[in-house]
């Protein structure tokens, strides 16, 4: 006797959502700060700009942020790989906060005590590693954030997350934890592509 055959007379709300294949556009390219010698690869689908507020408000994003902390750079995924989910954005930001201290620097990472979650490696250089989340009725944020001092500048990365409430609130169906995996892999991937170059001279 043969076997049904998955999702077939199953009701539509039981069915796993359909996989949305990436788009070919914007292509894949590298990203490269001569300033603070910085690369990193945007990938296939992927929006890079270097202008604050044209595709995001760095600040209301990465808010432990100081206010002498200058992007430089943000990438931000061009279209929604779980449509039928609570997921509204994902955006990858470089910044750097010139003539600051180690304290000040470590503390963009690990001010929103207890969320430290430790150190990490980025092409050799440790950085503080914590994240910040917010939100008013459910998690509409959520920022993973490292930091490292290179000179007198302090080097930073965030890795940011944005959804919207769904069940009652909205009627959409809540995004699952393998969705929001999937995100994190997409902006970690980017996070494994950075390279530094050797020790660029104080500014």
């Amino acid at each position: 006797m043969s076997q049904p055959i998955a999702g077939i007379g199953e009701p539509p709300m039981l069915r796993p959502p359909a996989a949305v294949p990436d788009p070919a556009n914007p292509p894949a390219r590298v990203f490269h700060d001569e300033r603070y010698g910085v690369t990193f690869n945007v990938p296939t689908a992927w929006n890079l700009t270097r202008k604050d507020s044209d595709v995001s408000t760095f600040n209301l994003d990465a808010r432990s942020a100081l206010r002498s902390t200058k992007m430089r750079a943000v990438a931000t995924i061009a279209f929604n790989p779980h449509p039928t989910s609570t997921f509204s954005g994902a955006l990858f930001y470089f910044s750097v906060t010139p003539h600051t201290t180690a304290a000040e620097c470590a503390k963009q990472a690990t001010e929103k005590s207890p969320r430290k979650v430790g150190t990490a490696s980025i092409d050799g250089v440790t950085f503080e590693h914590g994240y910040d989340q917010h939100g008013v009725i459910c998690t509409e944020a959520r920022d993973e954030i490292y930091t490292a001092m290179r000179d007198d500048a302090c080097y930073r990365f965030d890795m940011v997350i944005n959804t919207y409430c769904g069940g009652e609130v909205s009627g959409a169906r809540d995004i699952t934890p393998d969705e929001l995996n999937s995100v994190r892999n997409r902006m970690k991937a980017i996070l494994d592509s950075v390279k530094f170059e050797s020790s660029q001279a104080s500014r």
